[in-house]
């Protein structure tokens, strides 16, 4: 079954809270959730001969660092951040299986 065809219902996420507590449920239950208040799922992998760059980009919406994993994933953060309309902004707040 392709992901865009699975009902809301079927979708899990797991994310770890900002007080350090692992959640996990269906996506429905989980939609209110602010993900740019949770912790990072994972870290961002760094070494030596890396073809893309990974930083902290610090935004102005969110009022701190978002991180990215390519320089792609930065400019977007930049214009999202620079758009009105957008209130809030994460990297890698979940796991969705």
């Amino acid at each position: 079954m392709d992901v865009r065809e699975m009902p809301v219902e079927d979708g899990e996420l797991e994310y770890v809270s900002a007080t350090g507590v692992r959640e996990r449920g269906p996506l429905g239950r989980l939609w209110p959730v602010r993900f740019e208040s949770v912790r990072t799922e994972r870290r961002f992998p760094a070494f030596r001969g890396q073809g893309n760059w990974c930083g902290w980009y610090r935004s102005a919406t969110c009022g701190g660092h978002v991180g990215y994993e390519s320089w792609l994933e930065r400019d977007r953060l930049v214009l999202l951040d620079f758009d009105p309309l957008v209130t809030g902004l994460a990297s890698q707040p979940f796991r969705l299986s």
